[in-house]
């Protein structure tokens, strides 16, 4: 038997796989299946039918920098990777089926990689052997469009990866959050938006709806939140904002414009604070 015709075999011996684990609560929480779970459904095939499955790194990068730590302080990192799954005939090792799957995963100590690589290769059986879960993955990536932002430097595409840990809930509040940051960010109100950037975190305190907004929000916006917020912990006064006033927040309102009328009542309340 060649490659395919073992790998057919076992794709008629297994065909269904529930989701056996429960991640996160909530808006955040979703059903999963883990990597034991798919293994402990093949593996008896894979023996029986001579395939081995054999993965290897093709690529990785490491972000330590992801702004996100344990509650005792310690730094979560970002690991992404694209792996080469291989699924190999036992009988002749030059006849074999490739696949590349990109994974990443986040840990606050050396876990990251096994994560990424058991993430890869439980994708990899999952699809290659067409095997059934019992939930629509494409539903929980599903959100809507972030509203347009007038700036082209400022408008938010929705993404994969941190994004996929959430459900459609999660996703949606994700983008709100992200096109509110970075529609105050464009008009010039950094500390503002920092502001908005600090209260979603109170709000969402769990690792993987922090690294989603983080991955939306565009590289100058974020470096513009780092440097404010490293202002703010240091005391440092911030740049004096554009004066508004109450009449700017009712003309939002007539225009409908409900964000940037929020936008403009927290300045107003700001410069309240200030004064």
């Amino acid at each position: 038997m060649n490659v395919y015709e073992r790998l057919n075999a076992i794709r008629k011996a297994v065909a269904y796989i529930q989701k056996d684990k429960q991640v996160g609560s909530g808006g955040w929480g979703y059903k999963a299946v883990t990597h034991d779970a798919v293994t402990a459904a093949v593996r008896e095939s894979l023996i029986e039918h001579g395939v081995m499955i054999v993965p290897s790194l093709d690529s990785c990068a490491v972000i330590a920098d992801t702004g996100m730590a344990t509650a005792k302080g310690t730094p979560t990192i970002r690991f992404e990777a694209i792996f080469d799954i291989r699924f190999v005939n036992v009988a002749d090792p030059t006849d074999f089926v490739s696949m590349r799957v990109a994974a990443h995963a986040l840990d606050e100590g050396d876990k990251a990689p096994g994560k990424a690589v058991s993430y890869a290769t439980k994708y990899a059986m999952l699809k290659l052997f067409s095997i059934e879960t019992g939930e629509d993955d494409e539903d929980r990536v599903a959100m809507k469009v972030a509203k347009k932002v007038e700036s082209d430097k400022g408008r938010v595409q929705p993404t994969a990866g941190a994004m996929e840990a959430l459900d459609q809930a999660g996703q949606s509040a994700v983008v709100a959050a992200a096109s509110e940051i970075e529609e105050i960010f464009n008009a010039g109100k950094t500390r503002l938006a920092l502001n908005v950037y600090i209260e979603f975190k109170k709000k969402h305190p769990d690792v993987e709806p922090q690294a989603a907004l983080r991955s939306i929000l565009s590289s100058k916006c974020k470096s513009a939140l780092r440097r404010e917020g490293e202002l703010m912990a240091k005391g440092a006064a911030p740049v004096t904002p554009v004066p508004v006033n109450q009449a700017d927040v009712e003309k939002a309102l007539a225009a409908g414009d409900a964000a940037l009328a929020r936008d403009l009542e927290r300045s107003l309340a700001q410069q309240g604070e200030a004064a």
